[in-house]
C-alpha cells in the first residue's frame, strides 16, 4: 500500500506521499529532472530529451499516448513539489524508470518498487516481469532490488558526453542540405526513421507521420533543432533532433538515425556538427547521447553515466 512517510534519513521532518498522475505533472516532472541534473547528475533520471519524445513519439506510435497518465505514479512533500516519479516509455515492455529528487527515505524506494512491480510488469516468454535500471554504484537502491528478489541484467543504459570545447565544421557531400523544422514534412521525418530504425515496409503504418507532427507540441522542442539532410529529390536521408536544457546549458541528441541507402556517406557526422553548433550558439557547453556506440566515440563522446538493468519474475 503506497502511503508515504515522514521523515526522512537525515533527520529532517518531511511528509511525502503518494498520489496519481496528472495531465498538469508533465511540466513538473520535466523541470525537477532539469533541478535534479543539477543536482545529482548521476541519479539515473531522464534527461529532458527522452521525456519529450517518449511522451511524443514513442507513445504514438505505440497507441498508448492516451492510456499512459494511468500507469505513472507520483511523490511529492508536503510543499506539492514533486520529489519522485515512476513511469515507462509507453511502450509496454515491462520496464519502469524512477525519476528522483535526493535525498529520498529508503521506504520511498520501496513504495517506487511496489509501484513499478503492481502496474507495469508484462508477460514476457511465460513470465510475468518487471524490469528497471538502477545507476551503478547506488548500492541503496541495489540493496532493495535484491532484497525484493530481481537479478542483474548484462545490459545497461549509458548516457555519453561531449563537451564543445572545439566544434568541427560541418561537411556534406555533394547533393545534399540540412534542413530543418517546418522545411520538412512530418511525413518525410517519419518515412526516414522507419527506414533507419528498420520498421518500414510497404503497409507503412500512418500513424508515425502523426508521431512526428506531435513531437512538435513538445515544451522542449525548438524548429531549429530538429535536423534533416535531404537529398536532390527531397527525401530525408539523414536527421538529428537535439533538446536544449537551457539551465544546465546542454543538448541531447535524440533521435539520430540515416537511412540504409544513404549510408557511409558522413551525413550522420554532418547533422551532428550542425546541431552541435547550433547549441553552441544557444550557449551550450556539452552535449549528451544515450549510446555508446564507436560513432560517437570517433565524434568525441565519453561515457559518462550508466544504469544496470535489474530484472524481476513475479
Amino acid at each position: 500500500m503506497l502511503n508515504g512517510i515522514k521523515s526522512n534519513e537525515s533527520g529532517d521532518d518531511v511528509n511525502i506521499k503518494f498520489r496519481s498522475y496528472q495531465t498538469e505533472d508533465f511540466t513538473k516532472i520535466r523541470d525537477m529532472l532539469v533541478t535534479s541534473f543539477e543536482e545529482s547528475p548521476d541519479s539515473g533520471n531522464w534527461l529532458i530529451d527522452r521525456w519529450n519524445f517518449c511522451r511524443m513519439v514513442s507513445q504514438t506510435m505505440h497507441d498508448t499516448f492516451g492510456t499512459w497518465e494511468k500507469t505513472v505514479g507520483v511523490w511529492e512533500d508536503e510543499t506539492g513539489r514533486i520529489v519522485g516519479a515512476v513511469n515507462s516509455e509507453g511502450e509496454e515492455r515491462g520496464e519502469a524508470f524512477f525519476q528522483i529528487r535526493f535525498p529520498l527515505p529508503s521506504a520511498i524506494f520501496e513504495e517506487m518498487f511496489i509501484f513499478a512491480e503492481s502496474h507495469l510488469s508484462v508477460q514476457d516468454e511465460g513470465r510475468q516481469v518487471v524490469r528497471l535500471r538502477i545507476p551503478k554504484g547506488d548500492f541503496a537502491r541495489e540493496s532493495i532490488a535484491v532484497e525484493r528478489g530481481y537479478r542483474k541484467m548484462d545490459w545497461d543504459d549509458t548516457l555519453s558526453v561531449l563537451p564543445l570545447h572545439h566544434l568541427e565544421p560541418v561537411e556534406l557531400p555533394t547533393g545534399y542540405r540540412i534542413r530543418s523544422g517546418p522545411d520538412v514534412s512530418s511525413e518525410a521525418k517519419a518515412l526516414a526513421h522507419a527506414k533507419a530504425f528498420g520498421y518500414f515496409d510497404e503497409t507503412f503504418d500512418r500513424t508515425i507521420p502523426l508521431a512526428f507532427e506531435r513531437m512538435k507540441l513538445a515544451p522542449d522542442y525548438r524548429p531549429d533543432l530538429d535536423l534533416s539532410v535531404v537529398d536532390t529529390s527531397g527525401e530525408v536521408a539523414s536527421f538529428c533532433t537535439l533538446w536544449y536544457d537551457n539551465w544546465n546549458q546542454h543538448g541531447v541528441l535524440e533521435p539520430v538515425g540515416t537511412i540504409p541507402a544513404a549510408r557511409k556517406k558522413g551525413l550522420a557526422k554532418a547533422v551532428i556538427r550542425e546541431g552541435l553548433q547550433r547549441i553552441a550558439g544557444y550557449g551550450a557547453k556539452s552535449a549528451y547521447v544515450g549510446s555508446t556506440m564507436d560513432f560517437y566515440k570517433r565524434l568525441g563522446f565519453e561515457a559518462a553515466y550508466t544504469s544496470i538493468v535489474w530484472e524481476k519474475s513475479l
